[in-house]
C-alpha cells in the first residue's frame, strides 16, 4: 500500500500558546502535530501574524528570555517540514475579502486566508469563532 500522503496542516496561535504553556491535553495533541512536522510525517504552516501574538504575551509580561526561547524553538521547528509564512499583498488582499464576508477579527482572518493562499488540508484551532471561516477552509479541533 505504500505510506500514507502527508497532510499539510495549518496551525492557529491558540495551538503554539498551549504547547508553550504545557496546558494539556491540548498541549500534549499539539506536541504530536509539531512532532509530525519535523519527522516529515506532515507539513506545517504558520502566519507571521500567529508568532506576533505568540510572542506579545512574552513582551508584555517582559519575559525576555522566554521570547528568546520561543523565537529558537520556532526557528528549530522550521529546518524540517514546518514554514512560517508572511503576510504578502494577496494573502492581505484574501485576508480583507474574507472578514468582509465573514466579520471576526483582522488577525484571524489573516491566519485564515494565509491557510486558504498554501492550501492546506486543514487549520487546527481551539477558537470557536475560526469556524466562521469553516466554508472557506476545514477548521479542526485538537481535541
Amino acid at each position: 500500500m505504500g505510506e500514507p500522503k502527508p497532510l499539510k496542516i495549518a496551525l492557529d496561535t491558540n495551538v503554539l500558546i498551549y504547547f508553550l504553556e504545557g496546558a494539556d491535553p491540548i498541549a500534549t495533541k499539539a506536541e504530536g502535530l509539531l512532532n509530525s512536522f519535523m519527522k516529515g510525517e506532515n507539513q506545517g504552516v504558520v502566519s507571521t501574524i500567529s508568532i506576533a501574538e505568540v510572542l506579545t504575551g512574552f513582551y508584555a509580561a517582559r519575559d525576555e528570555e522566554a521570547a528568546a526561547k520561543t523565537k529558537n524553538l520556532i526557528q528549530d521547528l522550521t529546518h524540517d517540514s514546518f514554514r512560517i509564512v508572511p503576510v504578502t499583498f494577496e494573502i492581505a488582499d484574501l485576508a480583507a475579502s474574507l472578514r468582509a464576508r465573514r466579520g471576526g477579527r483582522l488577525p484571524d482572518a489573516l491566519i485564515v486566508a494565509t491557510a486558504i493562499s498554501e492550501t492546506v488540508d486543514y487549520i487546527v484551532s481551539q477558537d470557536e469563532d475560526l469556524q466562521r471561516f469553516s466554508e472557506d477552509v476545514k477548521v479542526l479541533k485538537l481535541d
